[in-house]
């Protein structure tokens, strides 16, 4: 009776370890990934950490050498430089870039008109393009949201190859060469059919993902943290205002970008832009009010 007694007691709790396990197994489901009601977007967790944001003089030396790209596109990196360690809060962000068809719903929920439609038209499953920051800012408001900001865009998009404690920190969002295998949506040898390539213009070369030009959203594999399009297909409005000198002074800790400016920071490369561009660390800044079939968004929430 005692041997069974003690059995009974065993079993109990290994079932109550068992539930605990899975009950923490399935919170951590639901804390990693989660969908907006209001426009269906799924969210996937970002946990807090650090990561060295930017690029330095003497690696930027490097990339150069190893690519052979012009001299003279180094004097674009400069906003880029200082190479500095930074550290963000958790937050959600949109596993994809704003679809033509969640941006439809948008527009029919609060009367504001569709953008231009590009040259390829539009598709529901396609990003939504011909977007300003204020369209950007003003959609990620209606579904709860913002835009991120610049050090959580690039954090992100790094997936966890933070250059710390051992970490690779690579180049591009897919590693540090040239893609011999479908990574993202290019300037590649199918960009060679659109209108505006011209004959000297750099590609990814030996390397064809089949779009001349935007793909559909999740068309290409995830970064390590399972979010799509991180490189190219469209640039992603970033929340914050462009300042080249920025990273001079900027805080260690959830930065912000300036309290002022005239252009708006813009991440992440596109079908259409050179390899040197698609790199992680690199900054792009345009007018909040400029819109174009190559910029396009995705949302974050706080937690």
């Amino acid at each position: 009776m005692l041997r069974l007694h003690c059995l009974c007691l065993s079993l109990i709790f290994l079932m109550a370890g068992l539930a605990r396990d899975y009950s923490v197994a399935r919170q951590t489901r639901i804390d990693n990934q989660r969908v907006n009601p209001i426009d269906g977007a799924e969210m996937v967790f970002i946990p807090p950490g650090a990561f060295v944001m930017g690029s330095d003089a003497a690696e930027l030396d490097q990339i150069w050498r190893k690519f052979n790209w012009p001299q003279s596109w180094k004097q674009h990196t400069l906003s880029e430089q200082p190479a500095h360690q930074v550290r963000v809060d958790g937050f959600r962000m949109y596993r994809w870039n704003i679809t033509v068809a969640q941006y439809r719903k948008y527009s029919e929920a609060t009367k504001r008109a569709m953008p231009p439609a590009p040259s390829w038209g539009w598709d529901d499953n396609y990003p939504i393009v011909n977007v300003s920051w204020e369209d950007a800012k003003a959609y990620c408001q209606w579904a709860g949201g913002r835009l991120p900001y610049e050090a959580e865009w690039e954090y992100a998009a790094r997936g966890g190859n933070t250059g710390l404690n051992g970490r690779a920190r690579t180049v591009f969002v897919w590693g540090d060469d040239y893609p011999k295998s479908k990574a993202a949506n290019l300037a590649d040898t199918s960009f060679k059919r659109a209108k505006v390539y011209q004959p000297n213009y750099y590609l990814f070369e030996n390397y064809d993902d089949g779009y001349t030009y935007a793909s559909p959203v999740g068309a290409f594999p995830p970064n390590g943290f399972g979010l799509y399009d991180m490189a190219g297909n469209v640039l992603q409005w970033c929340e914050d205002w462009y300042d080249r000198d920025y990273y001079r002074s900027s805080p260690a800790a959830n930065p912000r970008g300036p309290s002022r400016g005239e252009l708006r920071v813009l991440r992440g490369g596109a079908f259409d832009t050179i390899p040197a561009i698609t790199r992680i660390s690199r900054r792009l800044g345009n007018r909040p009010e400029i819109h174009h079939d190559e910029k396009g968004f995705r949302c974050v929430q706080q937690l």
